[in-house]
């Protein structure tokens, strides 16, 4: 039997999906850069500018990059290399909070937001506004079904003081929640532990076993499935840092804007 026509068929069909899912993606990087300046305005407009980088100290700044984002100020949006790491960067992050105002669903829609945090925000968004605006609307749980948006409002709510006012802990705890606001409940078991484990790393007594070791807990590679995704997603955004972290805490250094913010 010959199967160099059904080769062929084969061939172009995955020719054409490709340049269609090409066409469609570089669309939506497109409407996303274009909108970006519209959408930056809506965020500051519902969430406010109650916290500037200056009201955040430099160690508890690089507290919070080793944590969320430990290669931030080398990457451009993305990155898949750096232990610790896991698949979402603060630049990421955003782009799941400001462009998918439907929800983000799990699945296909991480293609779309990698992009968009790699061709879109990181290029257009410097560093210093996207670090203010992870503090003023990340999503930090929920009290009696309200959400909680920014580390202002969960420094008042959990704490009930200003969030300059927060001891070292305090602020850690709120960072430990980031990955997942609504299982890392203050006062939870599951937040207590996961602060240890966040402590041991910040001090150099542990240090990520992989890019998704971002429980501390020894993870040393993922699912097949997430392997998989990850060298796809590496393949279209060239997500290596420019310059690789050799320690996450402490090496990123940030730049502090020192005019106003407001």
């Amino acid at each position: 039997m010959n199967f160099r026509p059904l080769t062929r068929v084969v061939a172009v069909l995955l020719l054409l999906s490709g340049a269609v899912l090409t066409g469609y993606y570089a669309n939506e990087i497109r409407v996303a850069r274009s909108e970006t300046p519209k959408i930056l305005a809506v965020a500051w407009q519902t969430h406010g500018k109650r916290i500037s980088l200056r009201d955040l100290p430099l160690q508890r700044l690089q507290w919070l990059l080793a944590i969320e984002d430990p290669a931030f100020f080398e990457h451009h949006g993305v990155d898949l290399y750096t232990p610790g790491a896991g698949m979402t960067t603060i630049s990421q992050g955003l782009v799941k909070l400001l462009y998918f105002p439907d929800g983000f669903q799990k699945g296909i829609a991480k293609i779309r937001q990698t992009l968009i945090a790699r061709y879109a925000f990181d290029t257009l968004v410097s560093k210093e506004e996207q670090l203010a605006l992870l503090l003023n609307t990340a999503y930090l749980g929920q009290v009696n079904g309200v959400a909680i948006y920014g580390f202002s409002a969960a420094a008042e709510t959990y704490f009930h003081r200003n969030f300059a006012a927060l001891s070292d802990g305090e602020f850690k705890s709120l960072v430990a929640m980031l990955a997942a606001p609504d299982r890392f409940v203050p006062g939870s078991s599951a937040l207590l532990e996961r602060t240890a484990r966040i402590n041991a790393y910040l001090s150099g007594a542990y240090q990520p076993a992989s890019v998704l070791d971002t429980e501390y807990d020894g993870k040393t590679k993922g699912s097949l499935g997430e392997e998989i995704f990850m060298a796809m997603l590496r393949l279209i955004t060239d997500a290596k840092p420019q310059i690789q972290a050799n320690s996450a805490v402490g090496h990123s250094q940030p730049v502090i804007p020192s005019g106003p913010s407001h």
